[in-house]
């Protein structure tokens, strides 16, 4: 395809979309490689992200865009506030069956007056994530 979009590193190096599509192709890149592509592509984050906000932005005010649209889904909840639907519910199927909310979404709803009671239970782990200096 003599127009397809294509991710260049500092160093040059093109990686078309359909390279970077298979698996194999980018597991079978060097660390050097990898590194250089990481970078390329978290600075294409922001960029895309705004041309989705735009995106939106134009369809919320009406305007039609060729190929893309809104869709309707349907998500489906429990009225978590009610107490007879909880009590019930934890009757028939346990305590598995209700909500625990996580210790920020308890700080939320409580306050930090809930900050001594969650010290006492609360377990904290440690995770690793991305860093990108």
């Amino acid at each position: 395809m003599a127009n397809e979009v294509t991710v260049i590193n500092e160093w040059g190096e093109a990686y078309t979309i359909d390279m970077l599509r298979d698996k194999k192709v980018v597991e079978n890149m060097s660390a050097d490689a990898l590194h250089d592509l990481a970078y390329a592509i978290k600075a294409l984050k922001t960029p895309i992200k705004n041309v989705e906000d735009a995106v939106k932005n134009k369809l919320n005010d009406g305007v039609e865009i060729k190929d893309i649209s809104y869709t309707e889904a349907s998500k489906q909840t429990l009225a978590s506030d009610d107490e007879a639907l909880k009590k019930a519910f934890v009757k028939k199927y346990g305590w598995d069956a209700v909500e625990v909310k996580s210790p920020t979404q308890l700080k939320k709803r409580f306050g930090t007056d809930i900050q001594e009671d969650l010290d006492k239970v609360v377990v904290y782990e440690t995770q690793k994530r991305v860093k990108y200096e």
